[in-house]
């Protein structure tokens, strides 16, 4: 028995079947990450994680192995029997197995986000435990964001022509041992090289955006913005969860050591999940499902190699949105809070305006891509970049405390809801073969911007 072997084959589900234990997992793994922010003692807050991933890992195990044997029970007994009912049959699998899927691209964009997200809060710690100028910690983080959206059209390529899977086990290890070499950082090159080139690689083979590919090509269209969503509504948690964690751990253990828990985080969480991913991609299939839906349409400017996309303008209309989108994301995440002192604001009001922002980004990546498989995916685009800008507008021109948490919710909102729509629509306009290098040319432009 082989792990590549697993995936949508095998007999029908009952009407209650494993799709909605892994549902129900996803929801309490959520939910118990979420109450850690409630939570006082790390060792509490540790149970609380192992709890809640044993939780999905149970549900996920448990889908593969019902799924195996279900296949194993509909082998028909007579040669010549009717292959209308495993037509069928081997579509409610894949229906099942998306979520398997979805539930493994969750947990990767929780803890590659997260932890990306982390080294502010060591930032301060390594810069005065190693004597180092606050720039060359800077400069380390800028050559990170460059050289991972430079990686991305390759690794986009690499996942579009061999699969996703080896990318992924490779990726995820990778990101957790450089993590991990973290501390046992001495000097500025050592770091450069271990987070500027080596996380970097990792997280260029690992993103959202290779991860949401994969998530677009194992659902249909109508049910893809949403996917999306759920899988971009992890990265949303992930960043909220760690950032939290890791400063609980600092206070206990230190940066180096926080680091090594870190990295080990990682490779026991992830690693192990991306060994349920198939070898090859098995899309979501273009026959009328169980729903009687329509089979999809064929993408208008689908082509054989993605250079040919580059000649073509929708391309290009979609990433000057989302090198628009790139701009005010950095002003989020870096000029936010010290914008928001140097206007008089308090500190405290500050850091609650982010909080309320990050929350409001993972309602928004859920919310949008919901309504973009409704609505359609350039209205809800329109829609998202629309209210990004009437919230930099109030911003700026209503010189108040509550504009301040205004602009939070409008701005959270409409963070995540672009990257869900501009894969969703990328799929759709040039198809599925190039869509991981596709998608990797536009968050290349998002990273310059």
């Amino acid at each position: 028995m082989r792990l590549d072997d697993f995936g949508p084959k095998g007999d029908e589900m009952d009407r209650y079947g494993t799709k909605w234990l892994l549902i129900v997992a996803m929801a309490i793994f959520g939910i118990g990450v979420g109450l850690i922010s409630l939570t006082q003692s790390l060792g509490y807050l540790l149970l609380i994680v192992v709890i809640s991933y044993l939780l999905l890992m149970f549900g996920v195990v448990y889908e593969v192995f019902s799924t195996r044997q279900r296949r194993v029970q509909a082998q028909p007994a007579v040669q010549g029997t009717s292959t209308s009912s495993g037509t069928r049959t081997v579509q409610t699998e894949q229906e099942a197995y998306r979520w398997v899927i979805l539930a493994v691209t969750v947990a990767m964009a929780f803890m590659i986000t997260g932890s990306r997200s982390t080294l502010g809060v060591f930032f301060k710690s390594i810069v005065t435990d190693l004597g180092w100028d606050r720039g060359m910690i800077s400069m380390i983080i800028a050559v990170n964001i460059w050289l991972s959206g430079f990686l991305q059209p390759f690794t986009g390529n690499l996942m579009d022509r061999y699969g996703p899977k080896w990318i992924f086990i490779i990726s995820m290890s990778t990101f957790g041992l450089g993590i991990g070499l973290i501390s046992m950082t001495q000097s500025f090159g050592f770091l450069l090289f271990i987070y500027g080139i080596v996380v970097a690689a990792a997280m260029a083979g690992s993103s959202n955006s290779m991860t949401n590919a994969l998530v677009a090509k194992w659902f249909p269209s109508h049910q893809r913005g949403l996917a999306i969503g759920i899988n971009n509504a992890g990265s949303a948690v992930g960043q909220l969860t760690l950032v939290w964690f890791t400063t609980l751990m600092l206070q206990v253990s230190g940066w180096r050591s926080s680091h090594i828990y870190l990295g080990l985080a990682i490779a026991v969480i992830t690693v192990p999940l991306t060994l349920l991913i198939p070898r090859r991609l098995q899309p979501a299939s273009s026959a009328p499902n169980a729903k009687g839906l329509a089979p999809p349409r064929q993408a208008p400017l689908a082509t054989e190699r993605w250079t040919e996309a580059l000649n073509t303008s929708p391309l290009w209309l979609i990433n000057a949105g989302y090198f628009v989108c790139g701009m005010t994301v950095s002003l989020y995440i870096t000029h936010l809070i010290p914008f928001a002192t140097d206007q008089g604001y308090s500190p405290t009001a500050a850091a609650s305006a982010f909080g309320l922002l990050s929350v409001c980004s993972a309602a928004g990546s859920l919310l949008s891509g919901y309504a973009s498989d409704i609505w359609g995916r350039k209205n809800i685009m329109a829609l998202a970049y629309f209210v990004r800008g009437l919230a930099f507008v109030i911003l700026l021109a209503w010189r108040h405390e509550f504009s301040l948490y205004v602009f939070a919710i409008l701005g959270g909102l409409s963070w995540l809801a672009t990257p869900v729509s501009v894969m969703a629509l990328t799929s759709e306009v040039y198809g599925m073969r190039n869509l991981a290098t596709l998608g990797g040319v536009s968050l290349l432009v998002h990273q310059i911007g």
